[in-house]
């Protein structure tokens, strides 16, 4: 039972750590992280906070790391995302008016 709890609490810790990143660039930019990202955002820090004591890290050290990873990871994953993508065009103005410049 106890087993249980830790586990789900670890999960819990490591799922919030991994929404912050998508928080951050939502607001940053005016809600364009995409929906979509959302849960690829948390299992990527679930995954990775997981990872780190399979690997073996374990101890405070290894807690320590398992939370900054759970934080990181899906931040270098929506740069990654966002600098990967293909520049959508600029849309063009109503026919008969001139673009504007400024």
């Amino acid at each position: 039972m106890y087993t249980a709890v830790f586990v789900s609490l670890y999960l819990l810790g490591w799922g919030m750590l991994a929404f912050l990143p998508w928080l951050g660039w939502s607001v940053a930019t005016r809600g364009r992280a995409g929906l979509w990202n959302l849960p690829l955002c948390l299992a990527a820090g679930i995954t990775a906070g997981f990872a780190v004591p399979l690997l073996g890290a374990t101890g405070w050290a290894g807690l320590w790391l398992s939370f900054a990873l759970a934080f990181f990871v899906p931040l270098c994953l929506l740069a990654a995302r966002h600098w990967a993508r293909i520049p959508q065009p600029a849309a063009s103005p109503a026919p008969g008016r001139p673009p504007q410049r400024s």
